[in-house]
């Protein structure tokens, strides 16, 4: 285990990409559970508080210590399993995102949850339930995270596994590694209907592997994940169009979901948007210094995806052409992918938003918190 307490040793841990500053102690890089579990232990003990940092790449300062020692899990960088015939991979939290989505895909299989930040941690992934451009069709990490392990603040070390350790109504019943028994009531509140990252998940007979997915660390340190892969797609559809007004471009929107949501609920190989977001014209002109292609009669943009095959390729490209022509947009300069490299590059303009915004107020010297509350 690593242990830094110089003030320059440590000057890169007291921020993140919201450029919000703070201060520690000393930081602990453990490279073992058991190395987790004795700092926990030590610092429950001298009630010391405790921040869990990932890579760095969260806008909500979030992994920022204000006081106390911080914990980096940066040497608990391990794909341990890549299961190919059950489709699961066991990780490490300090595994990169891109690292995971290329061994996987090698593999014929994909994760779906797909964050704006590439750079990110798997372990940050689940603190955070992030999400991402897949999450229309796939949901958030939540639902495919399998199991967790997690040392709690006292040190105690749990293993949970989805569907084996669930509450009986609002009671909630943990046994630790060692046989200790955790009691938990839990708050009886109505979840939101809708896409909800703020606060605890929390729900009458709910599974114990939800309750620390997105608590931001708040509850324990997962030093495990187990992650359900799916079949990586034969081929994606990628696609922005750009439109004459933002209502033409939300229609176009209503009419995508309406489609995609009865084709996925009739398992029928129609139009099935895998992604599908909006851009206003603010956004569209803050990116033309880097993207001068933008029309200049853009007044906003949609970025749609469709996973294909061989067999019906031309079938849903013809579709989505006709649903384009009928809200209006413009096909003439519309930027399709027809490569992987191109794919690549209009995934790079979705990202561009939020990493040119967060290089604007970088400069600026500007501290912004962003993070999802609806």
């Amino acid at each position: 285990m690593i242990i830094k307490t110089a003030p320059d040793e440590i000057e890169n841990y007291l921020s993140d990409a919201s450029n919000f500053k703070g201060r520690c102690d000393a930081v602990y890089i453990p490279e073992s559970v058991e190395e987790i579990s004795g700092i926990m232990k030590k610092a429950y003990s001298n009630k010391t508080p405790v921040t869990i940092s990932g890579n760095g790449t969260g806008l909500t300062g979030a992994r920022v210590p204000l006081g106390g020692i911080l914990v980096s899990t940066e040497k608990l960088n391990s794909i341990i399993e890549i299961n190919k015939e059950q489709k699961y991979a066991l990780v490490e939290p300090g595994v990169i995102l891109d690292n995971l989505q290329n061994e996987v895909n090698a593999r014929n299989l994909l994760y779906p949850p797909d964050p704006t930040e590439w750079n990110c941690f798997i372990g940050g992934t689940v603190a955070t339930n992030a999400s991402g451009e897949k999450t229309f069709k796939y949901g958030p990490t939540r639902n495919f995270v399998e199991g967790l392990q997690i040392v709690l603040a006292d040190g105690e070390i749990i293993d949970l596994e989805r569907g084996k350790q669930k509450a009986f109504g609002n009671q909630l019943t943990l046994i630790t590694n060692s046989g200790k028994e955790v009691a938990v009531t839990l708050p009886d509140i109505k979840m939101p209907a809708v896409k909800n990252a703020s606060g605890y998940f929390l729900k009458r007979n709910m599974d114990a592997v939800d309750l620390f997915i997105g608590s931001e660390g708040t509850l324990g340190i997962v030093t495990q994940i187990k992650l359900r892969l799916v079949d990586l797609p034969e081929n994606i559809l990628s696609s922005v169009i750009f439109f004459d007004s933002e209502d033409n471009a939300i229609t176009f929107i209503e009419e995508a979901r309406e489609i995609s949501f009865k084709t996925r609920a009739d398992n029928s190989d129609l139009l099935d948007a895998l992604a599908l977001e909006f851009m206003d014209e603010n956004c569209l002109e803050f990116l033309k210094e880097d993207y001068p292609q933008i029309p200049e009669d853009a007044k906003a943009s949609v970025w749609f995806e469709q996973e294909t095959t061989e067999k019906n390729d031309e079938k849903l490209f013809n579709e989505w052409a006709s649903l384009i022509t009928k809200h209006k947009g413009n096909t003439e300069t519309a930027w399709f992918a027809f490569s992987a490299n191109d794919k690549k590059k209009l995934e790079e303009f979705r990202h561009s938003v939020s990493a040119k915004a967060n290089e604007y107020i970088a400069k600026k010297n500007v501290r912004k918190l962003g993070t999802d509350v609806a």
